[in-house]
């Protein structure tokens, strides 16, 4: 499903239609993530990226964070799949290439209700 996109964003609103809560899930999300770097340093910057897109609370994360910390992907993926929230595609890996580690997203990816792992 993914292997065209360099990067999906979690979207703060349910396939239902209903606005996600609490407001700072990704936050919250995030802070459930296992440490990855000395002293228990949460090292994800370059892999995760919270934001507010059209006024919603979301989460854009590269698809590489699957390899290089396969751990923390699982642990996005089941908090998506057990809350019911819409993912959409962000940048494909050819955009990817030339921004580098910087996360992009555009509005006009596909279909969000389309979740499949």
């Amino acid at each position: 499903m993914l292997s065209d996109v360099a990067e999906f964003v979690v979207q703060g609103i349910t396939v239902e239609g209903e606005i996600f809560e609490p407001s700072d899930w990704p936050a919250r999300l995030f802070a459930s993530l296992p440490e990855t770097g000395p002293g228990g340093k949460k090292d994800y910057t370059q892999f995760i990226k919270p934001d507010v897109i059209d006024g919603d609370s979301s989460l854009v994360v590269r698809i590489a964070l699957k390899d290089a910390h396969p751990q923390a992907f699982a642990i996005i993926k089941k908090f998506i799949t057990e809350n019911g929230l819409m993912v959409r595609s962000g940048r494909g890996a050819r955009d990817a290439e030339q921004t580098g580690k910087y996360l992009a997203y555009g509005k006009d990816r596909r279909d969000p209700k389309r979740n499949t792992w």
